[in-house]
């Protein structure tokens, strides 16, 4: 029984570190505003929760990723040109490591789809759903 327990855990973890990825930080964009929470006619009111939008590269594919930051922090290493360690996650997830330390983030699918221009309020798709393309 042991044999079979320490046979599993060492599989995970080569499954575990096989899936651990090298990443290229292509562009770094700063929301500091945050989100449109909503619109007051055609001002946008910004909810103030900045977060960053990571455009990574993982061998050919590349990948928007949004980094949330109640406090604008940004891990330092995380800068345009940087290699950094990423692990996949399932249901549009992925990590990226700061150190040993795996943060989540949210992939995105198209990163146009959260982007407004701030003088054409558009329909929203709920709050805190629209970002501007400032």
């Amino acid at each position: 029984m042991r044999a079979l327990i320490a046979l599993i855990l060492v599989s995970s973890f080569a499954v575990a570190a096989e899936s651990i990825e090298t990443a290229r930080i292509i562009n770094v964009k700063h929301h500091e505003l945050g989100r449109i929470a909503f619109w007051e006619g055609r001002v946008p009111i910004d909810d103030g929760y900045p977060f960053y939008d990571l455009t990574l590269q993982i061998g050919e594919k590349k990948y928007v990723v949004r980094y949330e930051s109640g406090t604008g922090y940004i891990p330092s290493a995380w800068k345009n040109g940087a290699d950094i360690k990423i692990r996949m996650g399932g249901r549009g997830r992925m990590y990226l490591f700061n150190g040993t330390e795996e943060v989540p983030v949210v992939i995105l699918n198209n990163q146009a789809q959260d982007c407004v221009l701030r003088n054409t309020p558009h329909v929203a798709r709920g709050p805190g759903s629209q970002v501007s393309c400032d």
